[in-house]
């Protein structure tokens, strides 16, 4: 799934831009391809913020994904390095349409999955995006609680 950023590309958002479960994905998607010490790093971090069951969830979820990608895009997504600041194109549009497979009407993630895979891909690829993006949100809305909770006790 990792393929080098033409430098004439022009990228799309900044990291500081996105919300925490696409920059999440972002990490995970940048760093899997980088080998096993690599990925160790992504289970590590989830299993950090989630626990190892819905870490392992969310992380089977991811592979069932980029094995869609790889099977059934339209073209390979490129994919910036990981420690670069901004987002390809591709990244963008992966991201994007994480959140909306989670967040948005299903017509709406099934119209975007249009764009990203062949036909035959479209639900199984909703289907696996919304899976990885659960539990990523629900760390997001888990740190926004114990804010909110910290700043009611002082």
């Amino acid at each position: 799934m990792h393929q080098t950023l033409v430098s004439s590309e022009i990228a799309t958002r900044r990291i500081e831009m996105l919300r925490s479960p696409e920059a999440r994905f972002l990490v995970m998607l940048r760093l899997w391809p980088e080998g096993a010490e690599a990925q160790a790093q992504v289970w590590s971090g989830l299993c950090h913020d989630l626990g190892a069951g819905r870490a392992r969830a969310c992380l089977s979820a991811f592979e069932d994904l980029d094995r869609i990608l790889r099977k059934s895009a339209w073209h390979m997504p490129r994919l910036g390095d990981p420690g670069d600041a901004t987002l390809t194109p591709d990244e963008d549009a992966l991201c994007r349409f994480l959140l909306v497979s989670l967040e948005a009407e299903r017509e709406a993630a099934l119209a975007e999955a249009m764009f990203l895979v062949r036909p035959d891909a479209i639900l199984p690829v909703t289907l696996a995006a919304s899976r990885v993006a659960l539990p990523l949100l629900c760390v997001e809305c888990r740190l926004r609680l114990e804010g909110a909770r910290c700043r009611r006790i002082s």
